[in-house]
């Protein structure tokens, strides 16, 4: 199977987003809290490689500021989109680490972005869509850590946290 790498969310940003995606998102298909995907491919061979440049980062890296800039369309479904420079960058970084274990997938960046709701028919997805724009004003928020899971089929079953603990520069 596969190691899952997402961004963990600091209390408020979690409690704001973790509600809306247990409205909407398919109950059959929500296996995790509410994250944001980095990388979703990495090799499970290569776990002992991965957790110590994951350590590693984490400890070099203050907190992540970000901002939830709109709701965007995945066709079946919904998420909010997310602006983080730094977190683009760290992305960047641990591409350049693993640039020899990637999938095609994994090798790039992606956007940043909180799935709300995916995998529904699309009239579903549209509801969701304008009910989510209708309150929706831009709002601040912090990443807090990386979080690496297992992903075996079924439920994630986590790898590994790595909360964000350099000084802030």
């Amino acid at each position: 199977m596969a190691l899952i790498l997402t961004l963990g969310f600091e209390p408020d940003s979690f409690a704001r987003l973790e509600p809306l995606r247990q409205q909407y998102f398919p109950p059959a298909r929500n296996f995790i809290p509410v994250h944001v995907t980095l990388f979703q491919q990495l090799p499970e061979n290569a776990l002992n490689r991965v957790l110590g440049t994951l350590a590693n980062a984490a400890a070099g890296e203050a907190p992540l500021p970000f901002q939830a800039t709109g709701i965007l369309d995945f066709g079946g479904g919904a998420a909010v989109d997310l602006e983080c420079p730094t977190a683009r960058a760290l992305q960047t970084r641990l591409r350049n680490a693993w640039y020899d274990i990637l999938t095609d997938s994994d090798d790039r960046l992606r956007k940043l972005h909180v799935t709300i709701q995916n995998k529904t028919d699309r009239e579903t997805a549209k509801a969701t869509q304008d009910s989510l724009r209708a309150g929706f004003t831009p709002w601040d928020g912090v990443f807090d850590s990386l979080l690496l899971w297992h992903y075996r089929g079924g439920p994630w079953e986590r790898a590994g946290t790595f909360p964000f603990t350099g000084d802030h520069a």
